[in-house]
């Protein structure tokens, strides 16, 4: 009876390492940060060549904890490219397929470029409206 019991105990043991493992819970070391930063509220621009506005609210995703002192420090310049970044954008290159990933692959390399990090891995945008 008790060989049977360790039996049973070793085999429910090992299942639930391997599972453990399969699940990829291996320790947390590897977990990937992801923090969400908002450059405050809705951004409107003019859109090039156009009498149309676009209105977006972009927001900074960051693959580490703790920048969220210093972006604020440095909001001013953060807005500022952003908006700059925006108002190069034209009716067509807003409507063409595909240009939502150039733009956030755009505005991240910019935003990382003149706070001189390279945290900014992503730009999600919670609005986006040209009107």
């Amino acid at each position: 009876m008790k060989k049977r019991i360790i039996r049973i105990a070793s085999f429910l043991a090992i299942g639930s390492l391997a599972l453990f493992l399969l699940a990829g819970c291996s320790g947390g070391d590897d977990k990937e940060v992801r923090v969400e930063y908002s450059p405050g509220a809705v951004f409107t621009t003019n859109v090039k060549d156009s009498d149309r506005l676009l209105k977006t609210a972009p927001v900074l995703v960051l693959d580490k904890e703790g920048l969220e002192e210093m972006l604020d420090l440095n909001i001013i310049s953060i807005r500022d490219t952003i908006i700059f970044v925006l108002r190069e954008l034209n009716e067509d290159s807003i409507r063409k397929s595909g240009r939502h990933e150039d733009l956030r692959e755009r505005l991240a390399a910019e935003l990382n470029e003149v706070l001189e990090i390279e945290n900014i891995v992503d730009v999600r945008f919670s609005d986006f409206v040209m009107g």
